[in-house]
């Protein structure tokens, strides 16, 4: 090394570690301003995945206008799911905020007389007909041994409800940034593109595309089946009579989403129905509720999943209920999403053939060959 490079070398690791230094601080400077709108964001990348399709379709059917296709797009998102689901909203919190206020007051509440025809049930009819006479007397007394859990459950039920409402304003928020999106999405896409292939190359690439398809077939998959079983549900259930059909749907949307299925919602009104008298109903309602769920929840959605992914359906499964449970509603895009990528980079290092055992030895045979 020559002089002149000696007395530069110290000089120009000063100026490399000050440049990392201002780049790093300027990247925790940037995802600083950005953490708050992180969920909003997501949100906004999702629907915008989502309803990239839709966007390409429209565009080329109003001759390339890309703002325009966008917009049209953004508009028939909010016509279509999100407006019903807020106004639903907007029917159940209130009644929300009412069963969290009974829940805190286990005292208060009336529970009335088991009908008879409990106690014909096969095996275990007998005993469910004297814990329900004993509440019905005093369930004050009994579900007074419970009350902290009933009122943390209550408590629970009410963050849960101011949560929704939360939820609703982020996605809202979310849709107006998903239009410029769209709009820009083919610049989008090439600059995402370019990065992972600077990241990771063609691999890299390849799980870029496996992300969009699983946004894709979970918001067809999971969110569309659990529409669609609810909106089937809330039908059968406004045929049946049932009371408050259109809450009850919305409960079985949310119950569809956390892949509880909504056998809490038909069984609930099927005894409901029976317990009123009409025990046809009754029965009709049970059967429009196991059809429902066996033809769209089952079927269906493991059909959509598969086909759209290629994944195993245990994996979307895993991920929609971990994703759920880690970051909410929006989890249950996130975690089959991450999941599916961790998955595939799984497959693809298992499938990778390992280097020849006599690679890189010069030539040298093994011991005892020849």
């Amino acid at each position: 090394m020559s002089e002149g490079e000696r007395e530069r070398s110290p000089r120009s690791y000063f100026e490399i570690a000050l440049a990392l230094a201002l780049l790093a601080s300027l990247v925790a400077a940037a995802l600083a301003i950005l953490a708050p709108l992180a969920l909003v964001l997501l949100w906004a990348v999702f629907i915008a995945v989502t309803l990239w399709p839709v966007h390409c379709f429209l565009a080329s059917r109003l001759g390339g206008r890309d703002r325009l296709a966008a917009a049209a797009s953004v508009l028939l998102f909010v016509v279509v799911p999100v407006l019903p689901l807020t106004f639903a909203a907007a029917a159940v919190l209130p009644s929300i905020r009412t069963a969290a206020s009974l829940l805190s007051e286990p005292s208060a509440w009336r529970v009335p007389v088991p009908p008879e025809w409990i106690r014909g049930v096969p095996v275990f009819g007998g005993d469910l007909h004297e814990i329900w006479a004993s509440l019905s007397e005093d369930a004050g007394l009994v579900l007074q041994v419970y009350r902290p859990q009933v009122t943390q459950f209550g408590t629970w039920l009410a963050a849960r409800a101011l949560g929704l409402g939360l939820a609703l304003v982020e996605l809202f928020v979310a849709v107006v940034i998903a239009a410029p999106l769209l709009a820009e999405g083919l610049r989008g896409a090439r600059l995402v593109r370019r990065l992972a292939e600077r990241v990771g190359g063609e691999d890299a690439v390849h799980l870029l595309e496996q992300a969009a398809r699983t946004i894709r077939s979970i918001s067809v998959g999971v969110v569309g089946t659990a529409f669609a079983v609810a909106a089937l549900q809330a039908l059968g259930l406004l045929a049946a009579g049932v009371p408050h059909a259109a809450l009850l749907g919305v409960l079985g949307f949310l119950l569809a989403m956390a892949q509880l299925g909504t056998g809490l919602v038909w069984v609930g009104a099927a005894i409901w129905l029976s317990y009123a008298g009409h025990s046809q109903s009754a029965i009709l309602t049970v059967a429009w509720g196991i059809a429902i769920n066996y033809a769209v929840d089952g079927v269906a959605k493991a059909i959509l999943i598969r086909r759209g992914t290629g994944l195993p359906l245990t994996i979307i499964f895993l991920g929609v209920i971990g994703g759920l449970l880690s970051w909410g509603f929006v989890g249950v895009f996130l975690g089959p999403t991450l999941l599916g990528v961790a998955w595939t980079l799984l497959r693809a290092w298992l499938a990778a053939s390992p280097a020849p055992a006599a690679e890189g030895t010069g030539g040298v045979a093994p011991p005892g060959a020849g």
